[in-house]
């Protein structure tokens, strides 16, 4: 019987070649590299082809949900060994896929997180035949493209942290009760005693992120249909759009769009995520949204993130991403900050 072996986090040891010394991990190390969402794999030509070929394409390079247009989860590139092992800036690379094929090899897939350079995530494949990889593949995607996001999300925290709004994240703070770090260039918009809208606008680009919180009165309040109905009451309440009496809400027609729901776990909560598109309601205006609902147990309240962004006839997955790693690097506060 093949075994498959998934050693995480503190368990491993990960050599990238025989000439990488072992290397603690610690915040001293550089940056990693890498445009966003992008992702190195690592295997020979005579292997990078085919069905392998089709079965990367189809686990990492298929279209992200909830976009307008079709955009790849992660632009992949790929890399023989001899290209990777030599070269100092691809080792330090976020995203890394390593996948080896050779008799004698167990059927193993490995982990090593920021083993050079931060934030970084490494997998290694390892087995003798094409079918193991085929199964190993399958069976962990989803926990790859997790990590690989993790990594976008961890970085763009950090940059977040180095320019951080602080009167805004104050603010946050007091009437939230939550940890949430935006950069300098976001302003806060419209405020009530629940509801902040907070946005940044570039000449092209608009970034917007709502936040709401209410008594958490029922687990009814995080059906689908419940999401819907509360995030379009505050888009018609709070967001215009740039005609009289517009205002944003949730596309909903099927022929247009449909409404993508996962359960996920982000910073210290866990949160139920609905992806789709928004539209204005008496205007022309659209673009994608990220939602997430939660409730928060110190307060005992349920709380609506909102992510959308408008950026008209250009690609919106990576400035998404940005908003979404807002809220993936939520924290929550002690009672003892509770102000």
């Amino acid at each position: 019987m093949k075994r498959y072996v998934l050693l995480f986090l503190t368990a491993i040891t990960f050599f990238v070649s025989c000439k990488s010394p072992k290397q603690k991990i610690s915040n001293g190390l550089p940056s990693s590299s890498g445009k966003t969402l992008e992702m190195i794999i690592v295997t020979p030509d005579s292997l990078y082809k085919g069905e392998l070929l089709d079965s990367i394409h189809q686990i990492f390079e298929k279209s992200c949900s909830g976009l307008p247009q079709a955009e790849p989860w992660f632009d992949v590139v790929h890399l023989t060994p001899s290209s990777f092992i030599n070269s100092e800036m691809f080792t330090k690379h976020k995203n890394i896929l390593i996948i080896d094929k050779n008799a004698g090899n167990p059927n193993t897939i490995k982990q090593a997180i920021d083993y050079k350079a931060y934030p970084q995530t490494i997998y290694e494949i390892k087995t003798d035949d094409m079918d193991s990889i085929y199964s190993i593949l399958s069976r962990y995607a989803k926990t790859i493209r997790h990590q690989f996001r993790n990594n976008e999300h961890r970085r763009m925290g950090n940059a977040y942290k180095r320019d951080e709004n602080l009167k805004l994240s104050e603010k946050i703070q007091k009437t939230f009760n939550l940890k949430l770090t935006f950069s300098a260039d976001f302003y806060l918009a419209k405020e009530t005693k629940n509801f902040f809208w907070i946005r940044k606008e570039t000449k092209k680009e608009s970034f917007n992120v709502m936040i709401y919180k209410k008594p958490y009165t029922s687990d009814d309040l995080l059906l689908e249909k419940k999401i819907i109905e509360l995030r379009d009451s505050l888009g018609k309440a709070f967001i215009p759009a740039s005609m009289p009496n517009s205002y944003m809400g949730t596309e909903l027609r099927e022929n247009v769009a449909e409404l993508h729901r996962d359960t996920i776990k982000a910073g210290d909560f866990a949160m139920i995520e609905t992806r789709g598109i928004w539209r204005s309601f008496g205007d022309f205006m659209g673009g994608p949204f990220v939602n997430y609902v939660f409730k928060n147990p110190e307060t005992k309240e349920l709380v609506m993130i909102d992510c959308f962004l408008y950026n008209p006839n250009q690609p919106k997955r990576d400035l998404l991403m940005q908003l979404e790693s807002i809220v993936h690097n939520i924290e929550q506060l002690n009672k003892t900050n509770k102000k």
